[in-house]
C-alpha cells in the first residue's frame, strides 16, 4: 500500500505569489490616493477640485448707482457682459460688491479700485471624483474598501521582508532602506 505524501507548502513560494497578485490588485487604489494626495497636499498653490478663471474689467468712468441694488446689479452685468441669472448679491464692505451667478460664476466690483472681476468656476471632474475617494466624501461603504486597501499595504509591507533570502533581503544591507522609511516620517515627527 502507498503511502499518500503529505502536502508540503513552499511558503518562500507562496508568499511571493501573494505579494504579487495583491500588488497588482493594488495598482488602481495607490494610483489614486498618490494623485490625489498630491493634488490635495498642494491646495494652497491650487485649486484640485475647480479650475477659477478671473477676468477683470476696467470700471472707471462709470457713475455706479450704489443706493440702488437692483439698478447696481444691472449695471455690473451690462459691463460684464453676462446675461446668466443672478443667484444672490451683497455688500462685501463699504467699497466692495459682490453677485453670484448661475453656472457657477461671481462678479466683484471694487470702488476703491474701480475694478470688476469676474470669476467663472468650473469643476476638475477627474480630479475632483479622486479627491472624493481620498478624503472619504463618497458612499460609507467606501471606508470599509479602503480600510482593506489598507490592510493589503501592511500586507505589501510586511511580505516585502521575505521577497529574497540571503544578501539581497531585507534582513541584509537593504534593511538601511527599511530604516530610512521610518527615520524620515519620524525626524517630521520630533524635530
Amino acid at each position: 500500500m502507498l503511502k499518500s505524501k503529505p502536502i508540503q507548502i513552499n511558503w518562500f513560494r507562496l508568499n511571493r505569489s501573494l505579494h504579487r497578485d495583491v500588488g497588482y490588485f493594488c495598482i488602481g487604489f495607490i494610483l489614486i490616493y498618490a494623485i490625489s494626495g498630491i493634488a490635495v497636499n498642494h491646495k494652497n498653490d491650487w485649486n484640485p477640485n475647480y479650475a477659477v478663471h478671473t477676468t477683470k474689467i476696467n470700471a472707471r468712468d462709470i457713475d455706479w448707482n450704489i443706493n440702488n441694488d437692483q439698478a447696481l446689479i444691472k449695471q455690473v452685468l451690462t459691463l460684464a457682459n453676462t446675461q446668466l441669472d443672478v443667484k444672490a448679491s451683497y455688500w462685501q464692505s463699504q467699497n466692495q460688491f459682490k453677485v453670484f451667478l448661475h453656472d457657477d460664476a461671481n462678479i466683484s466690483l471694487n470702488l476703491n479700485t474701480n475694478t470688476l472681476t469676474v470669476e467663472q468656476i468650473r469643476p476638475r471632474p477627474i480630479f475632483q471624483a479622486l479627491n472624493r475617494l481620498h478624503l472619504n466624501e463618497t458612499h460609507q461603504s467606501w471606508i470599509i474598501v479602503s480600510d482593506i486597501f489598507a490592510a493589503l499595504l501592511l500586507f505589501l509591507a510586511m511580505s516585502s521582508l521575505f521577497m529574497i533570502r540571503g544578501k539581497y533581503g531585507a534582513f541584509g544591507k537593504r534593511g538601511l532602506f527599511i530604516l530610512a522609511g521610518f527615520v524620515i516620517p519620524a525626524g517630521f515627527i520630533f524635530l
